[in-house]
């Protein structure tokens, strides 16, 4: 009988070191989720992110750099595994453009599932201009990257532009794929809306994004909506 009373205590000892030992492992495997995601979250908070965007199946490193120019205040930089190298895309302060006065930016951005970077970009300390009748306010830019597999490229892909001006919500929409863009204008909630196609519209990379196209081209498309 005593031989089977210590039989069984021995057998319950075991137990309760194999469910204390899994016990750990879970709260280790927990933690180190944890760290993980936190470390991932601080990359995305600061402006930094790894994600496959190029045609290899390596993640890519993406970062929001500050830069000593008052019109390209950052950019994104890429650093493109398949390359080896570093493409930078200028995130331009269109706030004179829109506003007639400078005022500084913040920048966000994500990658999709679908390889598809999407920058945005909005102006919070917008000022107004004394005298100035019909200004942009809260003004809102969204930039669509992807990766060209064909030409080994980043492309602009896609631009959207909203805004209040009076007493009107003006958004515009570009596809640098097919060269389609549309505007629309909401006032007392009645909507109208103009359309086009443009050859110069398409065909967009990262080296055409600069200050000329977005003020000789992008700024005209969908005037008659304002």
């Amino acid at each position: 009988m005593n031989k089977l009373f210590t039989l069984f205590l021995f057998i319950l000892s075991l137990q309760s070191c194999e469910n204390k030992s899994k016990n750990s492992d879970d709260s280790y495997q927990k933690n180190e989720k944890e760290e993980e995601w936190t470390k991932e979250k601080d990359r995305e908070v600061a402006g930094s992110l790894y994600a496959k965007f190029d045609n290899d199946n390596l993640d890519d490193d993406f970062n929001i750099e500050k830069n000593e120019d008052e019109l390209v205040q950052s950019f994104l930089s890429v650093f493109l595994s398949s390359q080896n190298k570093k493409i930078k895309f200028n995130l331009i302060n269109n706030s004179v453009l829109y506003n007639n006065i400078e005022s500084y930016y913040s920048t966000s951005f994500t990658i999709t599932e679908k390889k598809v970077c999407i920058i945005r970009i909005g102006y919070n300390d917008q000022e107004s201009v004394p005298n100035i009748s019909g200004e942009k306010k809260d003004l809102i830019e969204k930039i669509k990257l992807r990766f060209n597999n064909q030409n080994q490229k980043i492309q602009v892909i896609g631009y959207e532009l909203t805004y209040n001006k009076n007493s009107k919500f003006i958004k515009k929409s570009f596809n640098f794929i097919t060269g389609k863009y549309i505007a629309t204008r909401k006032s007392n909630e009645k909507t109208d809306s103009v359309d086009g196609w443009s050859a110069e519209l398409q065909n967009i990379y990262a080296e055409n994004w600069d200050f000329p196209f977005l003020r000789d081209k992008i700024f005209w498309y969908g005037e008659a909506v304002e």
